[in-house]
């Protein structure tokens, strides 16, 4: 059954003042492998082993870990908030109807954008496996959760190692009413170079942004350690994490990824942003002497990271005085680049918009809904 919330078409969102608020980033999970067994075929089903990881796949996502296909640093006190359990004692983030009103209903959010929360095969070495997991769990997000309640977009799954078949399977489902983003993950060759190319040109063309979010970082032979090798705990991986996003916006700024595609969005989720002024005055500066280099990329590196990078804004990195944020975000004109996140149900998440106190209120309606809007394709 569909769950009509009675919100106004998006043309009209801009004179709508009872709810205006995009989360970027929630985040749902099987609430067991077999759930994906109606939308794969045989083949798929033998090389997962659906039906044998079910009860081990209930108890490590609730301990913060998916063992299958790879190997994920341990939260010691769970990745999951225990209190987002589903009524039935389910996995945090299963159950549509309770994420509606343990989430949506509280904050009065009017979309929110899934980013599945149990794993992509993304980068995994098998590339037949990756693709038809990426298919079977897109087609698990529409018919779970777009089509139960319109509030629910989606960042479609698609695999890194094969850029035919991710373009293959944007031109699948890429149109549907529904699809807003592409879920794209990080292996080992940088965002910038033309492996990637055959994506970004098809997303310009949807409309579509690409979203990189932790999660193949340190995993599979096909993964960075970020860049200097691996974390030995997870306080460790998690708090390096902002690392990520400064190499892939120096590869995309340096290869001219955004002079060859000037439309293209690509937003990054989950890494936070209080590291960006140190990116855009480095890439500047650096420009302005070696820009004979890189004769391709035009303006200054800011200029191209203001015009097609975006942030969420959880995790928050809180300053000694809550004040300093806005003064963060006007120190590299960054109003139109961030977007709210709640995370739900991480650990980590924004439970309460406390964090935004001090934001002036032409900031937070850019922040809550406008810059959301005008970046995924609604």
């Amino acid at each position: 059954m569909v769950i009509n919330t009675g919100n106004t078409q998006v043309n009209d969102m801009e004179s709508n003042k009872k709810t205006q608020l995009i989360d970027v980033d929630v985040h749902c999970f099987l609430g067991s492998l077999d759930e994906l067994v109606p939308y794969s075929d045989e083949w798929l089903q033998k090389m997962m082993n659906f039906g044998k990881f079910s009860n081990s796949f209930l108890t490590s996502q609730t301990a913060g870990a998916f063992e299958f296909p790879k190997t994920r640093y341990h939260n010691p006190n769970h990745v999951l908030r225990l209190d987002a359990t589903t009524p039935s004692g389910g996995v945090p983030g299963s159950d549509p109807a309770f994420v509606g009103t343990d989430l949506f209903d509280k904050f009065e959010t009017t979309y929110g954008i899934l980013n599945v929360g149990h794993g992509t095969m993304a980068p995994y070495h098998n590339v037949d496996v990756t693709t038809a997991y990426s298919s079977a769990c897109n087609d698990w997000l529409y018919d779970k959760w777009v089509n139960v309640d319109d509030r629910f977009k989606i960042d479609m799954v698609v695999s890194t190692v094969d850029a035919d078949a991710t373009v293959k399977e944007i031109e699948r489902i890429g149109k549907k009413p529904g699809v807003v983003g592409i879920n794209l993950q990080n292996i080992n060759i940088p965002l910038g170079k033309r492996h990637f190319w055959p994506i970004y040109e098809i997303a310009e063309a949807y409309g579509l942004p690409i979203v990189l979010h932790p999660d193949s970082e340190g995993s599979g032979e096909y993964s960075p350690s970020q860049y200097i090798g691996p974390a030995s705990t997870y306080m460790e991986w998690h708090s390096s994490l902002s690392i990520v996003p400064m190499r892939q916006i120096n590869s995309l700024i340096c290869e001219g990824v955004f002079e060859r595609f000037p439309k293209l969005k690509v937003v990054f989720v989950e890494y936070g942003f209080s590291w960006m002024p140190h990116l855009m005055w480095r890439l500047d500066k650096n420009w302005k002497a070696l820009r004979d280099e890189i004769p391709w990329v035009k303006m200054l590196p800011s200029e191209y990271i203001r015009r097609n990078i975006r942030l969420a804004t959880q995790p928050f990195e809180e300053p000694f005085h809550p004040k300093d944020l806005v003064t963060l975000v006007e120190m590299i004109d960054a109003d139109d680049m961030l977007m709210f996140s709640s995370d739900y149900p991480h650990w980590d998440g924004e439970h309460t918009m406390d964090i935004f106190a001090h934001f002036p209120d032409d900031l937070k309606h850019k922040i809550f809904y406008k810059n959301a809007l005008e970046t995924y394709r609604f």
